[in-house]
């Protein structure tokens, strides 16, 4: 095992910067997920630590080595990619096998560790197949184990679940949580699902444009956003973001906007105080509405009208979509909600949750 680290690492294709100056470090044995859009530059990120690409400028070390110049193959990682890669004329045995049989490892202990890996993800009884006879969770689980056998310093995993349905993406995400518990081999894991990255990793990485937006555990991220990218990425349903001003009112400090005014708490007031008559925008989760006629008793000055465009049943709730001045916001209500299409709702904000950011620089000013 070792730790992975991206000192100042730039990725440019001719004029396209893929990654900029990225400052980076996996710790030994951590699961670290790597999550953006389309675009933001996490393959890229990937494939300069299996030495597929070079990186323009920086340094990127695994362990104590620096291995800019080092051959993928000397590299001691293995990848997994979206695509299972397995060879269709071998069995599962032998493309268990393969990689050990490339460095000449003696026959005896690569059955050893065939046996040990298939006996790990349970596809001992698949050995004879070949992949054609083989379903896409199976299949995924080989391009895992062969990737396991090499006993590597690092695993790279890019985007390894997206090719399966939804029922067997999350089995598997279970699978991968309890093999990473037991391996503790150092892993970075593309994925540009948040829900993905918020159920594996031990901290996220958040890139957008080629940058680091924010790094940090699950939790930090979701509930303490550095900017209002990550805010509106991390989170599903996302985040409700207004645009708001911050108004001062007979010593209290308001959020306003069209059709809404919410008091802000004095214990978050006091640190944003120097803003007030700025143009920022507020964020409200979800599962942070409330249907006032679901709540018992709601503060002075925290609820709002809105208008009801939409209703999402979901089974245990109902998510609520409405609109407040042509801005759509939603909301999390009980699943016996009695709200209808087209009806005025009046919703209840916790405001302990109140999120701002600064319209202009579009960092968050309370966190």
């Amino acid at each position: 095992m070792a730790r992975v680290v991206f000192d100042r690492v730039t990725k440019a294709f001719g004029d396209v910067i893929a990654l900029h100056e990225l400052d980076l470090e996996v710790y030994d044995g951590e699961f670290l997920v790597v999550v953006g859009p389309s675009g933001c530059g996490k393959s890229t990120a990937l494939r300069l630590v299996a030495g597929l690409d070079e990186p323009t400028s920086g340094r990127i070390f695994i362990g104590d080595r620096m291995v800019n110049d080092l051959a993928p193959k000397d590299r001691d990682v293995a990848m997994v990619f979206q695509s299972y890669a397995l060879y269709p004329h071998m069995t599962v045995r032998d493309n268990l096998a393969h990689p050990l049989q490339l460095r000449r490892v003696p026959r005896q202990e690569i059955d050893e560790r065939v046996r040990k890996v298939a006996d790990l993800l349970s596809i001992t009884d698949l050995l004879q197949r070949r992949p054609k006879e083989l379903s896409g969770g199976q299949r995924q689980r080989v391009a895992l184990g062969r990737a396991i056998v090499r006993d590597p310093e690092v695993f790279l995993m890019d985007e390894p679940l997206s090719n399966l349905d939804v029922k067997l993406r999350v089995r598997t995400r279970a699978e991968l949580i309890k093999l990473h518990e037991r391996l503790r081999t150092t892993t970075i894991y593309v994925t540009h699902d948040q829900q993905e990255a918020m159920t594996l990793g031990d901290r996220i990485a958040v890139l957008n444009a080629g940058q680091l937006q924010q790094l940090g555990t699950p939790d930090n991220l979701y509930n303490h956003p550095i900017n209002l990218f990550v805010a509106g990425f991390i989170g599903s349903p996302s985040m409700n973001l207004l645009n708001a001003r911050l108004i001062a009112r007979d010593g209290e400090v308001f959020v306003e906007g069209n059709g809404f005014r919410v008091q802000v708490p004095p214990g978050q007031a006091s640190l944003i105080d120097q803003y007030v008559d700025c143009e920022v925008v507020i964020g409200i989760r979800p599962e942070h509405l409330f249907d006032r006629e679901e709540v018992a008793e709601a503060p002075p000055n925290s609820s709002f009208s809105a208008h009801v465009d939409l209703l999402e049943p979901l089974g245990s709730e109902t998510l609520l979509h409405a609109d407040v001045a042509n801005q759509v916001i939603t909301a999390r209500v009980s699943a016996d909600t009695e709200l209808r299409r087209g009806q005025i709702v009046e919703l209840v904000v916790d405001t302990r949750h109140l999120h701002i950011f600064d319209r202009q620089t579009q960092r968050a000013l309370t966190r």
